[in-house]
C-alpha cells in the first residue's frame, strides 16, 4: 500500500513524465505500436517496451497519473520481491523480509519507482538478468535448473534492450568480462548457454527493430549513432557533469543505509566461495561498472545509476549480520539525523520560499516535511532500541519501513509544486468545464513546450519556434511545425476557432501588438488563449 499510494497524488511533471505518458497515449490512440510519437511527431530516441506497457494500462484502466506511473511502480515493486527471493536462495536461511525492506526503504530506489522515466524499467530487467545469472551459478544445481536461470537472464537482457537500448547488453557484458579477467575464470564463458540464450534474445528484440527500421529508414543512424555513441561520447545533449557527478548522487540515493555501504562493499570484495564463483565479488564489480560507465559519459542524469542500487543493497543485506555494532547502528543514527534536518528545513521553508525564488516551494509543503521528519526520526530511535536488545533483523526492518513511509510522505507533498512543473492544474479545469479542445481546431504552443501539455489536452499541439529534442522528428515531418512567432501571428488572425499556450510575458508582448483572443486559463508559467 505504501509503495503505490502516491501515484495519483501528483500531476505529471515535465519534461520526462509528460513526454513518456504522451507517447503511450498517442500509441494507443493511433494504434501504431511500432513508431513512437510524441506530440504527433516521430520520437525514435528510445525503444518501446515501456510505451507498450503504459499504453496497455491506459487501455484497461484509462489514461491517468497513476496508470502513467504504473509501469515504473510495478517493476520496482517486483524488483523488491526478486531481490528478496534471490537473497534467500543465495544465502539459505537469510530472512527475505530484511532484504525486501532494505531495498524498499532506499530513497533513491523508491523515488526511481515513483516517477515516470525509463530508468526503473531498465533497472528491473538488468537486476533480473544479474540475479538470474547469480542463481544459475550456485553449486550442485541440476543442468536443467542452471539452464532455466540462464535463459531467464538472457530474456531479461533482451527486455532491458527493449527498455532503453544497447545499455541493456553493454553493462552485463562488461561486468562479466571484467569478472572473468580478474578471476581468470574463462570457463565461466562456456556456461552461459549461448545457443538457447541468443535464440531467446533474438526472438524478443529483433521483431521491433526490423519493423521500425522498415517503416523509418532514418532509424538506424538516429537510434544507434546519434542516441547511443554520440550521446555517450559528445557533450551535445546538454547534460554535463564532472567525473565525480554520481558520488553525491549515491550518497543521497542510498540513504538511510549510506554510512554502512562502504563496509558492505569491502566485505563483498573479500568474500570467498567454495564453488569457485564469487557472487559477492561479482556484485561489487557490477556496481563499479555501472557507476564508472556513466561517470565516463558526456551525458549524465541522476537516474542513470539506478541499476547499481539493487546490487549494493543486496550486498548490504547479505553482510549486515556480520557487521560490527557501530556499522549496524549507523543507518539508525542517519535516520535520526535526517529527521532533525528535515524538521529544520520544514520550519525554515516559509522564510526560504519568501526570499529565494529558486525554491519554488509552497509553504504548505512544510507539514509534509514535518510528517516525514517525524516518521524518519521515530524509525531511527526505535531501531536503536531494538539493536540494544540485539534484535538486529527487527531493527533493519523498522528502519526500512520507516524510511519508506518518510520518503512517501515527502514525495506526496510535492503536489503543492504542480503549478511550477506540470500543466495539470492549468488544463484540467478548463477541459472539463468548458471545452475539449477539438482536434480539428489548431492548438499552438508558442515559443515554449511544456511536455505534459499534450497528455492533458489529449491531443498534440503545433510547435511554434521550438525544436529542441523534437528537431529530428520535425525534420522528417516539417508540416507539423511553425517556424516563427510572426508566422504564428499571421495564421492566428486567419483562424476561426483556434487555441494557443504561451508564457505570460510573450502574451503581453503580443497583445500589445494587437493579438486578439480570450484568456481561458492562466498560472504563473503559462496562459491558454482562445481565438474566439
Amino acid at each position: 500500500m505504501l509503495w503505490f499510494a502516491g501515484l495519483e497524488y501528483r500531476g505529471l511533471f515535465m519534461p520526462d513524465e509528460g513526454r513518456y505518458a504522451d507517447i503511450a497515449r498517442e500509441m494507443l490512440d493511433s494504434n501504431d505500436w511500432v513508431t513512437p510519437r510524441h506530440n504527433g511527431i516521430k520520437y525514435l530516441e528510445k525503444p518501446p517496451l515501456q510505451y507498450w506497457a503504459t499504453a496497455g494500462a491506459f487501455a484497461v484502466f484509462g489514461a491517468d497519473e497513476w496508470t502513467a506511473r504504473l509501469w515504473p511502480a510495478l517493476t520496482s515493486f517486483l524488483g523488491i520481491l526478486l531481490a528478496a527471493f534471490a537473497g534467500s536462495r543465495l544465502a539459505p536461511g537469510s530472512p527475505w523480509i530484511v532484504t525486501a525492506l532494505t531495498v524498499a526503504g532506499c530513497w533513491g530506489y523508491f523515488l526511481g519507482g515513483q516517477f515516470l522515466t525509463l530508468d526503473m524499467g531498465l533497472t528491473f530487467f538488468l537486476t533480473a538478468a544479474l540475479l538470474g545469472f547469480l542463481l544459475s551459478r550456485r553449486a550442485d544445481l541440476p543442468p536443467r535448473v542452471e539452464r532455466g536461470w540462464m535463459i531467464l537472464a538472457w530474456a531479461a537482457i533482451a527486455c532491458a534492450v527493449l527498455s532503453k537500448g544497447l545499455i541493456g547488453i553493454v553493462l552485463p557484458g562488461v561486468a562479466l568480462l571484467v569478472y572473468v579477467v580478474i578471476e581468470r575464470d574463462r570457463a565461466l564463458l562456456r556456461r552461459l548457454h549461448w545457443a538457447p540464450g541468443l535464440w531467446v534474445f533474438g526472438a524478443i528484440v529483433l521483431p521491433w527493430f526490423v519493423l521500425v527500421q522498415h517503416r523509418n529508414p532514418e532509424f538506424f543512424h538516429f537510434f544507434f549513432i546519434h542516441e547511443h555513441f554520440e550521446r555517450y561520447l559528445l557533450p551535445h545533449h546538454h547534460r554535463p557533469g564532472p567525473w565525480w557527478y554520481f558520488a553525491p548522487v549515491l550518497l543521497v540515493a542510498l540513504l538511510p543505509w549510506t554510512p554502512s555501504i562502504p563496509a558492505a562493499l569491502a566485505r563483498g570484495w573479500k568474500a570467498s566461495a567454495s564453488s569457485g564463483f564469487k557472487p559477492d565479488r561479482f556484485l561489487v564489480i557490477w556496481t563499479a561498472i555501472v557507476v564508472l560507465f556513466f561517470s565516463a559519459s558526456q551525458s549524465k542524469l541522476p537516474g542513470y545509476v539506478l541499476p547499481a542500487l539493487p546490487a549494493i543493497l543486496l550486498l548490504f543485506a547479505r553482510h549486515y549480520p556480520a557487521m560490527s555494532d557501530g556499522v549496524r547502528r549507523a543507518p539508525a543514527l542517519a535516520c535520526v539525523a535526517g529527521g532533525v534536518v528535515l524538521a529544520l528545513l520544514a520550519g525554515a521553508l516559509p522564510t526560504l520560499s519568501a526570499h529565494l525564488s529558486w525554491t519554488e516551494f509552497d509553504a504548505g509543503y512544510s507539514i509534509w516535511l514535518f510528517a516525514a521528519a517525524l516518521a524518519l526520526a521515530a524509525a531511527g530511535i526505535a531501531a536503536l532500541g531494538l539493536l540494544r536488545r540485539t534484535r538486529r533483523e527487527a531493527s533493519i526492518a523498522v528502519l526500512g519501513l520507516g524510511s519508506l513511509l518518510a520518503a512517501q510522505l515527502a514525495l506526496s507533498g510535492a503536489h503543492v509544486l504542480d503549478e511550477n512543473y506540470s500543466s495539470e492544474r492549468l488544463i484540467k479545469p478548463v477541459a472539463g468545464r468548458e471545452l475539449r479542445f477539438p482536434r480539428d481546431a489548431p492548438f499552438y504552443s508558442v515559443a515554449t513546450f511544456d511536455q505534459s501539455v499534450p497528455f492533458y489536452l489529449g491531443r498534440p499541439v503545433t510547435l511554434v519556434g521550438y525544436r529542441d529534442e523534437l528537431a529530428p522528428g520535425i525534420a522528417s515531418e516539417p508540416g507539423k511545425y511553425v517556424g516563427s512567432v510572426d508566422e504564428f501571428v499571421s495564421r492566428w488572425q486567419e483562424h476561426g476557432e483556434a487555441f494557443a499556450i504561451m508564457e505570460p510575458p510573450l502574451y503581453e508582448k503580443l497583445r500589445a501588438r494587437g493579438l486578439s483572443g480570450r484568456v481561458l486559463a492562466r498560472d504563473t508559467r503559462q496562459i491558454i488563449l482562445a481565438r474566439r
